[in-house]
C-alpha cells in the first residue's frame, strides 16, 4: 500500500483529504507544521508528499527545499490557496512534480497521484537507456550503427588527414556540421583551427569580407584591417555551411582560393596564401542548382572532389534508440538533469515517428521533455510529438523552393507575354530584382 504525507495546518482540508485519500486505498499520515512535515518525510517509509505553502514555522518552499536536499526522489505535490504563475513557477523549480489550487479538486487529485506513482513504478520497471557513463561525455562524435552510417566512418576515415575538399549533403537536421567536426577533429590537423560559417546568415558583401577580411578603409565602417577566416584558419578547416546561398561574384572569388589557395582581402592588393581544408555542406541538390545557371559548375566540381551523402533519420531508424542514449547523456551533461528511464511505450512513439527536422529535431525535443520531466522516466506525453505518424514525411515530389519560385516566374512571363514590368507587378517585386531572379535561374534567354 503507498504512504502519503499531507502537510497542511488547516485542520478541515487536513481530514478532507485524510478521508478521501483512505477511501481510494493509501495509507496517510499527517503533519501540521514545517518542522512536522520534514522529520515524518525524512524518518517514514513516504511514497508522496501533499505539501501545503503556508504552514506553522516555515513557509511550504523552505519545506520543499529541505526535503529534496536529504530525499530528492520523494515526489511532492505543492498544495496552495495561493494558485498564480509566481507560486506555481517557484514549486515547480525548487523540485514539486506538480501544483495543485485549492479547494482542491479530488477528481483530479486522483488522476495526478495514480500518474505520478505510474511513472515511479516505471522507473523501477522500464527500461534504463543511459546507464552511468565512467568517461566523460564526448564532444565532436557521430552516433549511428547503421550500415550507412558505417559508410560515413569509413569515408571519413579515408580523407581526414588529406587536404581534399569535402561536400556534404543532406537534408536540414542531419548533421552535416557534425561530420565536418569529425572529419577535422579525428584528423592530423585536429589541433590546429576549425571555424565555421552559416553562408545563408549574412549578406554576399557581409560574407566575402567575413571569408577573405578586408583593409582599413575598404568601405565606411572598416576602421581597421581585419583578418578572414581564411586566415583565422590556416592550417585548419573551415566548414561553409549552406554553400549554395553564396552569390555569384563570391563563387567567383572561393573558385580562385580552392584552385590557387591564395586570396586578397577586401580593398587590399597584397596576395595571401592559406593552407586550409574546405569543408562545404548544402541541404540541397547542388547539381540541380548547377544546372539550372543558379551554381557555378567549375565550383561544384571543385567542391565534390570528396562527397558525403548524409541519410534522413526516418532512413535509420535502427539507429535512434542509441541516439537517444547518446542524446539524453549529452543533456544531462549540459543541465545537469539525469531522464534515462524509457518505457516501451515512448520509445514506441519515439521510433514511429517521421522525424522531419532529422536528429535536430530529436535533440530539441528530448531537450524540451528533460528539462519538463520530474524524476527519471521519460513519458510519452513530455514528448509533445505530432499527431500523425508516418504520414508526415515529406512527399518525394514536393521541390525546393528555388524550383518552385522559377516556374512561378516562367508561369508570371508567359502570362504577360514577357512584359517584365507587368510580371514584377504581379509577382509584387521590383524590376531590378527581377532581372536579378532571371540570371540567377538562368532565365534570361526564355
Amino acid at each position: 500500500m503507498k504512504t502519503i504525507l499531507i502537510a497542511d495546518d488547516d485542520r478541515a482540508i487536513r481530514r478532507t483529504l485524510e478521508l478521501h485519500l483512505g477511501e481510494v486505498g493509501y495509507a496517510v499520515i499527517t503533519a501540521t507544521s514545517g518542522n512536522d512535515a520534514i522529520e515524518l518525510a525524512l524518518t517514514r517509509d513516504v511514497d508522496l508528499m501533499l505539501l501545503d505553502l503556508r504552514l506553522t514555522g516555515m513557509d511550504g518552499f523552505e519545506v520543499l527545499t529541505l526535503i529534496k536536499e536529504k530525499k530528492p526522489s520523494l515526489p511532492i505535490i505543492m498544495v496552495t490557496a495561493y494558485d498564480d504563475m509566481q507560486t506555481a513557477i517557484e514549486a515547480i523549480r525548487l523540485g514539486a512534480i506538480d501544483h495543485l489550487g485549492k479547494p482542491v479538486d479530488l477528481d483530479h487529485l486522483d488522476q495526478v497521484i495514480e500518474k505520478i506513482f505510474e511513472m515511479s513504478d516505471l522507473s523501477r520497471t522500464g527500461v534504463a537507456l543511459c546507464d552511468s557513463i565512467d568517461a566523460p561525455f564526448e564532444q565532436n562524435i557521430l552516433v549511428g550503427r547503421s550500415r550507412v552510417m558505417k559508410e560515413v566512418y569509413k569515408t571519413i576515415g579515408a580523407i581526414a588527414d588529406f587536404r581534399a575538399t569535402v561536400l556534404i549533403q543532406g537534408e536540414s537536421g542531419t548533421g552535416k556540421e557534425m561530420v565536418a567536426r569529425a572529419i577535422h577533429f579525428n584528423s592530423k590537423f585536429r589541433n590546429r583551427p576549425f571555424i565555421a560559417v552559416a553562408c545563408s546568415a549574412l549578406s554576399p558583401t557581409v560574407l566575402e569580407s567575413e571569408l577573405f577580411g578586408h583593409e582599413k578603409g575598404a568601405f565606411t565602417g572598416a576602421y581597421r584591417t581585419k583578418p578572414g577566416k581564411f586566415e583565422l584558419a590556416q592550417g585548419g578547416t573551415l566548414f561553409l555551411d549552406e554553400i549554395s546561398e553564396i552569390s555569384p561574384d563570391l563563387q567567383v572569388k572561393l573558385l580562385r582560393f580552392i584552385q590557387e589557395r591564395e586570396f586578397e582581402r577586401v580593398g587590399g592588393i597584397e596576395t595571401i596564401k592559406a593552407d586550409v581544408r574546405i569543408v562545404a555542406a548544402t541541404n540541397k541538390n547542388l547539381l540541380t542548382l548547377a544546372n539550372s545557371g543558379i551554381f557555378r559548375h567549375d565550383l561544384y566540381y571543385r567542391l565534390k572532389v570528396v562527397s558525403i551523402d548524409l541519410p534522413p533519420l526516418r532512413e535509420r531508424r535502427d539507429d535512434i534508440p542509441i541516439l537517444v542514449k547518446y542524446l539524453l547523456e549529452k543533456l544531462h551533461h549540459e543541465t545537469g538533469k539525469r531522464v534515462d528511464i524509457i518505457p516501451h511505450e515512448t520509445m514506441n512513439a519515439i521510433l514511429s515517428h517521421p522525424w522531419p527536422g532529422n536528429v535536430r529535431e530529436l535533440e530539441n525535443t528530448l531537450r524540451r521533455a528533460v528539462l519538463l520531466s520530474h524524476g527519471t522516466v521519460l513519458s510519452p506525453e513530455s514528448l509533445h510529438l505530432d499527431e500523425g505518424g508516418e504520414g508526415d514525411v515529406f512527399p518525394l515530389g514536393l521541390k525546393p523552393l528555388y524550383e518552385i519560385e522559377r516556374e512561378h516566374i516562367q508561369k508570371v512571363l508567359a502570362f504577360t507575354h514577357n512584359e517584365k514590368k507587368r510580371a514584377a507587378e504581379i509577382l509584387g517585386i521590383s524590376r531590378p530584382t527581377l532581372d536579378r531572379r532571371l540570371k540567377e535561374y538562368g532565365l534570361e534567354e526564355d
